[in-house]
């Protein structure tokens, strides 16, 4: 009975040390998005961003259980409603113009999504018919390796996923940022774009609509002893 109970705390345990499962609800947000995103305030923009950001952080159940947590990895996903965030906060903080929105907007969108800003109709609209552009996030990873060590994955972006919550998962097809390289060196940490293929590994669609916006989780693997885990759940 002793062994059950060490053997299911374990699992218990490995599963906390390995994955980490973000709930995020719709009213959190409600009450912003009806209103023209080119008046939403800093505070309005910050909601929306945490909203659509995930992480590996432990602060859940047994956190102060040793857990060889290496890496501390941030996931802000890249949509529609998180580009308009993204470009209304520089905006506000560069100090431009009302008008200058529509223009970052449409970049924005086309850089890293499959729609793009309609000038003449000001309606966001479907840009890429055949649906390959995929899904980006804008991903964050620190070294808090203790003892440290650099982290080296010669293949690189191929050890990282894509999931539905079916298990069905996609692999990377593009990475952009300051210090990206086909291989993955973490040293200190890395601010990185990674697209992953709108299609499943057997060729199949992996979410429902272009614009993700339903629940999905994010696998690391090859950056520790165990994969990491990021689910964004959406109640």
């Amino acid at each position: 009975m002793k062994n059950l109970i060490f053997l299911s705390l374990s699992l218990i345990l490995l599963f906390v040390g390995c994955s980490a499962t973000n709930y995020v609800y719709k009213n959190r947000i409600a009450k912003i998005l009806p209103n023209d995103a080119n008046t939403w305030s800093i505070d309005d923009c910050n909601k929306i961003l945490k909203f659509y950001t995930s992480d590996n952080s432990t602060n859940q159940l047994f956190k102060s259980s040793p857990v060889n947590q290496k890496v501390m990895i941030k996931a802000l996903l890249l949509n529609k409603t998180s580009i308009k965030a993204l470009a209304r906060k520089e905006v506000i903080e560069k100090r431009f113009e009302p008008e200058e929105f529509y223009s970052i907007l449409d970049y924005y969108l086309q850089e890293f999504t499959s729609f793009k800003y309609d000038f003449s109709t000001g309606k966001i609209v479907v840009a890429d018919t055949n649906f390959t552009e995929g899904y980006s996030f804008k991903i964050y990873f620190e070294n808090i390796s203790e003892p440290y060590q650099p982290i080296f994955l010669e293949d690189g972006y191929s050890y990282f996923f894509l999931e539905n919550m079916k298990g069905e998962f996609s692999r990377v097809t593009k990475v952009t940022g300051l210090f990206v390289e086909d291989y993955f060196q973490l040293d200190g940490y890395l601010d990185a774009v990674i697209t992953f293929s709108p299609f499943s590994t057997k060729g199949k669609l992996l979410f429902e609509e272009k614009d993700l916006n339903e629940s999905y989780m994010l696998i690391f693997n090859g950056l520790q002893n165990d994969p990491i885990g990021i689910k964004w759940i959406l109640e």
